[in-house]
C-alpha cells in the first residue's frame, strides 16, 4: 500500500486525513478485546504537529481490557513507523451507547 504525501511550497507536509484515521482505528480495534466502535479525529497543523482524538463507543468502560498508555504508545509507534511523525497529543473520549 502506498501513502501519498506531499510538501507544499512552505515545506509543510500534506497527507490525506482518511489514511491517518484508518491507521489509528485499525490499531485501536485490534488491541481492544471487547467489540467497540472507534472513531478518530486527526488535526495536522503547520510544522507537522499532529493532534489525535480517539472516540471509543462502548457499553461499559469497565469491560475494556487495555489501558490508555498502551493504546497511546501503539498509536505513537504506528505513526512514527508509517509517516515518521510523532503525535504531539493523543486524547481518548469514552462515549456510552
Amino acid at each position: 500500500m502506498y501513502i501519498v504525501m506531499e510538501r507544499n511550497t512552505r515545506g509543510n507536509l500534506e497527507i490525506d486525513e482518511k489514511i491517518l484515521k484508518k491507521i489509528i482505528e485499525y490499531v485501536v480495534t485490534n488491541n481492544v478485546n471487547t467489540p467497540v466502535k472507534v472513531e478518530a479525529r486527526v488535526n495536522l497543523h503547520y510544522d507537522n504537529i499532529l493532534f489525535i482524538l480517539v472516540k471509543i463507543y462502548t457499553d461499559s468502560i469497565d469491560k475494556l481490557s487495555t489501558s490508555e498508555k498502551k493504546l497511546s504508545s501503539l498509536i505513537f509507534d504506528s505513526m512514527d513507523k508509517t509517516l515518521s511523525i510523532r503525535p504531539k497529543n493523543v486524547a481518548f473520549a469514552y462515549i456510552k451507547r
